[in-house]
């Protein structure tokens, strides 16, 4: 027997599928419901010198400023940290607020990309999407983003791994 999903049932699964689907420059995503907490992750192959990364994070966060401005947000600007894991570097971008938009998203994922683009660990089974296909998935992540969940107590973590996303309730 073959569920069917309705609308109304679509879940934050569903949206953690599809952004990691729709960027697959996005290395893991976290989405922590019960501490309004929105991370994204994204790893480097090399790690950067000590004044660009600093330089990379100035420019993130006045871009981030301008974002806010433009949108006429009042939340605070995510955060950019990054980990060392040997010869890697995990790039961390965290919101602490309700809900993200895809522009929040998509500008977050360029941003990362224009600076690290040959630097980036991206899936190489993951294929180019057909720009119809894009249009559909962006118009899903609009609407997944701007549903509140009534259960507020999932604590998701999303990761790609040879061509499948994996999610994981904490």
């Amino acid at each position: 027997m073959k569920l069917k999903q309705v609308p109304e049932e679509l879940s934050t699964v569903d949206l953690l599928i599809v952004l990691l689907l729709r960027f697959p420059e996005i290395f893991t995503i976290k989405y922590n419901l019960p501490e309004t907490k929105f991370e994204l992750s994204f790893m480097l192959k090399s790690n950067p010198e000590k004044s660009r990364y600093i330089k990379f994070k100035e420019s993130f966060d006045e871009a981030a400023k301008a974002y806010n401005e433009l949108a006429k947000l009042k939340t605070a600007v995510p955060k950019l940290s990054r980990k060392f894991i040997d010869s890697w570097v995990l790039l961390q971008v965290t919101w602490k607020k309700d809900n993200i938009t895809f522009e929040e998203v998509n500008l977050i994922n360029q941003i990362i990309s224009n600076e690290f683009k040959n630097d980036l660990v991206l899936d190489s089974r993951v294929d180019e999407p057909l720009e119809k296909d894009l249009s559909f998935k962006e118009e899903f992540i609009e609407f997944l983003l701007s549903r509140k969940n009534e259960k507020n107590e999932e604590n998701l973590f999303a990761f790609r791994e040879a061509g499948k996303v994996y999610v994981f309730d904490r």
